[in-house]
């Protein structure tokens, strides 16, 4: 893992709620499921931001961030101009093809909002796997182009679904509510809110498909050191940052 003060080459504006971050990162090349801790030098906020790598750009070492306006400090990290500089650390975490079977095969991947960031790193990364995305967003896009900017290099998935809770441009309703046959897949990946992540572990563990999730948590050192981002498993406390952020679904005990 490496801290490295970074210009900001592009802040890209997809619509009120998201945006995206450029970079050129010229050190470790991260892997699809990792994130890198990120703070402004100038800023408001004490604690850093961890965001997950949507895209990574081998030849031209262009590095990627999909992130929702939610905070003070995505707020903050919204209204960057280009050139300011911010410290990344990171890549950290696991990666999705730790746990991606080797001889091939279908994968579902279901993300919520900027859980699709990962996902999207994850088709990039290994272009010869067959992925079905499963895309879960609360308010649709206006048109075709932020659609696709959002999607990054999901949209080339081998099928691409599309929901909305406020029914534009999408599916009406909730990701999990058309997840037909999704037991069928040799593995599922989610990652989400809490709610999603929940829904798609008791949809699929008696059925007994691998499934893998990467839990949201606050971050604040991105190490375990801190202790900040615990969550419960099956195997005791687990902290988020340094075990994960991907986990077995059958092994997280979510609050109900």
């Amino acid at each position: 893992m490496t801290s490295v003060v970074c210009e900001l080459l592009y802040n890209q504006s997809i619509n009120q709620e998201y945006f995206i971050l450029h970079f050129k990162w010229d050190y470790s090349a991260p892997k699809a499921g990792q994130f890198f801790m990120m703070k402004p030098l100038r800023s408001n906020v004490f604690l850093q931001r961890p965001i997950s790598v949507f895209e990574f750009n081998q030849q031209e070492k262009i590095l990627k961030f999909l992130i929702s306006k939610r905070g003070k400090g995505t707020i903050e990290l919204s209204q960057l101009p280009q050139g300011e500089k911010l410290l990344l650390t990171g890549p950290a975490g696991n990666s999705w093809s730790e746990f991606l079977p080797d001889n091939g095969g279908s994968a579902a991947l279901v993300g919520g909002s900027v859980g699709i960031a990962p996902m999207s790193c994850l088709i990039s990364e290994k272009p010869d796997y067959e992925f079905h995305l499963f895309a879960g967003l609360k308010k649709g896009f206006c048109n075709k182009e932020e659609e696709n900017a959002f999607l990054g290099q999901g949209v080339n998935a081998k099928k691409v679904i599309i929901t909305c809770e406020d029914g534009v441009n999408g599916l009406s309703g909730r990701v999990t509510d058309f997840l037909f046959e999704i037991e069928k897949y040799k593995v599922v990946f989610g990652c989400g809110p809490i709610s999603m992540l929940s829904a798609l572990k008791k949809r699929l563990e008696p059925k007994k498909t691998a499934c893998f999730i990467s839990l949201e948590s606050r971050f604040a050192c991105g190490v375990g050191a801190c202790l900040g981002c615990t969550i419960n498993t099956v195997n005791g406390n687990r902290c988020c940052c340094k075990h994960g952020p991907i986990f077995p679904a059958k092994d997280i005990l979510f609050n109900e």
